[in-house]
């Protein structure tokens, strides 16, 4: 095998750069102090792979399902983490801490538009707990990719609305998700 040199010292030797030594140390002092903790995801590897791989959404839409399951979202909650002045409470109904599952099922204010989600998809068939389907486990139903297309349009709407400090309406999740809704397979 051929040897790297780099000033007449072997590759073996080599140090990395200070400029990522830093940002590497302070994560990992992070991680033990438990100020930072890594996301633990809740769904199995078929649901994953079907969410990431096989399901045709646009690629903005698969990256905050992605972030979503990986539970990576910087939600309120999460930044408190890195600054205890920093508020974690939901922004909206300032009354619970924001997390993932507040965000899209449990705020208060997002009642209506939570109903319609969930008896959509309980018309489509899905018979599992709001905590399971949310994250993708639909369960055993016919129209696995419209409830997985809806899900990912109302997660995707109400992360891009929170931002603008407001809640979406069913019609502007529904919009989304009839235009990102994949043709039927034969």
């Amino acid at each position: 095998m051929l040897q790297l040199y780099n000033r007449n010292k072997p590759a073996a030797v080599i140090e990395r750069p200070s400029y990522l030594l830093e940002p590497l140390r302070q994560i990992k002092d992070l991680l033990r102090a438990g100020i930072l903790a890594q996301g633990k995801p809740i769904i199995h590897r078929k649901t994953y792979r079907h969410w990431i791989q096989e399901v045709t959404l646009p690629a903005n839409v698969k990256e905050m399902m992605f972030l979503f399951n990986q539970r990576l979202l910087p939600t309120r909650t999460r930044c408190h983490r890195f600054d205890s002045l920093a508020d974690e409470n939901c922004q909206l109904c300032h009354q619970f801490p924001e997390t993932d599952e507040h965000l899209v099922i449990y705020c208060p204010l997002r009642n209506k538009v939570w109903s319609w989600l969930e008896g959509t998809v309980r018309r489509h068939g899905c018979k599992t707990p709001p905590e399971n389907f949310i994250r993708g486990d639909i369960g055993p139903t016919r129209h696995r990719r419209t409830i997985f297309t809806l899900v990912a349009a109302y997660i995707y709407a109400t992360w891009k609305e929170r931002s603008r400090n407001r809640i979406p309406t069913e019609v502007e999740v529904e919009n989304l998700w009839v235009s990102i809704l994949p043709p039927p397979q034969k």
